[in-house]
């Protein structure tokens, strides 16, 4: 192979997997030279892009050096081998508190959110937030804290990336619920390496007026969205401390409860998930500028579950967008767990232009109990209990009590911690989207009550395949976890407010 012209080696090199490469590398000097070849790793690249958590574009690809390319597949194709198998190591990031009231306190933990890959945050509960850098994954488990803040008078209790990832806002309340105060950290997107250590700084802070809870911020609007009574919400833009009240669609007859169990902004319009329905509000025009001035008038939009849902949380993705000379539309993923239904992953896509329209697909499911194969479409893990038989009409089982949820950030993977009536563990459960679910999938599947029932694999949602990768003690009571979908890391919180790493 050393004869042959460098073009040729390229070709013949270009067919080989990411691990037979760097074996390739150790033969020789001659024929390590050419596995340096950019054009080599752009190649693998085009051949493997399931592997990576979202599209990669063009423009993202041509800022990265050959070495950053070709550790950008070797990290992918690792996470990509490794998500689902077993994690025997887990490593502590932070110890529990030393508190001996921790039982009969609010969890200590309130966020966990990994930001690049490279960094946790952790949003405490007694005023405390941390941003750990983590060690890259080929590289020895270790950690740093990069920053730091604690307060007696102000908790965190909301955060966002804005869309350059440069700078981290997190909003945090008055302990007497009388103003909240805005935090942003400034950090370095492109680098790994810790050179540009990330800063705290201070920006400002707004009234509150209970009941206004704090349910999310917007980094690049500068705005905060306040749940603020079962008829209305409110939206704060911290820098110029304009304020607008928002009423909220009017509950239908027999709804008991429809609270608010998250908010996002996406484009002109503020998405609200509430326990029933998924609603689409314009954003008040005066609130911000830019987003709202529009020539045209934009409708309310909503959509109703066909069942009834009795989930309070929602892990939701980031927002990805089209917006072109013909079309406006913004998309997400959200991952919930439903008592009675089981986990349901489902995607929400808004478009504004050419029309107004919200439509919210089925990606999977993984109800509470299964008693017959056949209407399995993919395997479960032995030591995992079955789940709850409304979706499919099964016998009752043993039950599963899953506590925490999470998705990554583009929602291509995720996570869940349950334990089984008879367990005295606690199982981590990650799971895969397929190869051909994206979060861009249109509305070719309707979500009915029907298509939840049905034994017709054409019309029920992808039964959700959860692999079991991690065993904790029942004593160890996780309250929140976070995925990153670039390293493959789970981040588990517990209530006394320890973080593990696995």
């Amino acid at each position: 192979m050393q004869n042959l012209p460098v073009e040729l080696q390229l070709q013949i090199a270009s067919f080989l997997d990411v691990d037979t490469i760097f074996s390739l590398r150790k033969t020789c000097t001659s024929v390590s030279q050419f596995t340096y070849d950019r054009s080599l790793w752009l190649s693998l690249l085009s051949q493997i892009p399931h592997v990576f958590p979202r599209p990669l574009s063009e423009s993202d690809i041509a800022k990265l050096s050959s070495l950053q390319l070709e550790h950008l597949i070797k990290t992918a194709v690792h996470v990509e081998q490794a998500w689902l198998l077993p994690r025997k190591d887990s490593f502590l990031v932070k110890d529990r508190y030393d508190s001996d009231d921790v039982e009969n306190s609010i969890p200590r933990i309130r966020h966990l959110a990994f930001v690049f890959g490279h960094y946790l945050l952790a949003l405490g509960s007694e005023g405390k937030i941390n941003l750990w850098k983590i060690s890259d994954v080929f590289a020895p488990f270790a950690t740093e804290v990069v920053v730091t803040y604690a307060s007696s008078t102000w908790y965190p209790c909301a955060y966002h990336l804005n869309a350059a990832g440069s700078v981290l806002a997190i909003v945090l309340t008055h302990t007497e619920l009388i103003a909240a105060r805005v935090l942003t950290i400034s950090l370095d997107p492109g680098s790994s390496s810790g050179s540009g250590s990330p800063r705290l700084v201070t920006q400002g802070e707004f009234s509150l007026f209970p009941p206004q809870v704090i349910r999310a911020i917007d980094a690049d609007l500068e705005l905060a969205l306040l749940s603020n009574t079962v008829s209305s919400f409110d939206v704060v833009n911290w820098r110029t401390k304009t304020q607008a009240t928002v009423a909220l669609r009017a509950n239908d007859p027999g709804d008991l409860w429809n609270g608010i169990t998250a908010m996002r902004i996406c484009g002109p319009y503020i998405l609200v998930f509430r326990m029933h329905t998924i609603e689409a509000y314009p954003l008040p025009a005066h609130i911000t500028s830019g987003v709202g001035e529009r020539s045209d008038t934009l409708p309310q939009l909503i959509f109703r579950f066909p069942h009834t849902m009795t989930y309070r949380r929602v892990s939701l993705t980031r927002n990805t967008c089209i917006d072109d000379d013909e079309s406006e539309i913004y998309a997400l993923s959200a991952l919930a767990n439903d008592l009675f239904h089981g986990i349901f992953h489902f995607h929400v896509k808004l478009t504004v232009r050419p029309s107004s329209l919200l439509s919210v697909s089925p990606l999977g499911f993984r109800p509470m109990a299964i008693t017959s194969p056949q209407f399995i479409t993919a395997p479960l893990p032995e030591d995992f209990p079955p789940p709850h038989p409304a979706a499919f009409g099964a016998i009752p089982d043993t039950r599963t009590f899953v506590s925490v949820w999470a998705l990554g950030d583009h929602g291509r993977r995720g996570v869940w911690v349950a334990r089984s009536r008879t367990s005295t563990n606690r199982s981590v459960v990650a799971f895969t989207n397929p190869e051909n679910v994206s979060n861009t999938i249109g509305e070719g599947q309707v979500w009915s009550t029907d298509s939840l029932q049905t034994n017709d694999n054409l019309e029920r949602p992808r039964l959700i395949n959860g692999q079991v990768v991690h065993d904790l003690p029942l004593r160890d009571d996780i309250t929140v976890c976070a995925v990153s979908e670039t390293t493959g890391r789970i981040a588990l919180g517990s209530w006394a407010g320890s973080i593990t790493i696995i």
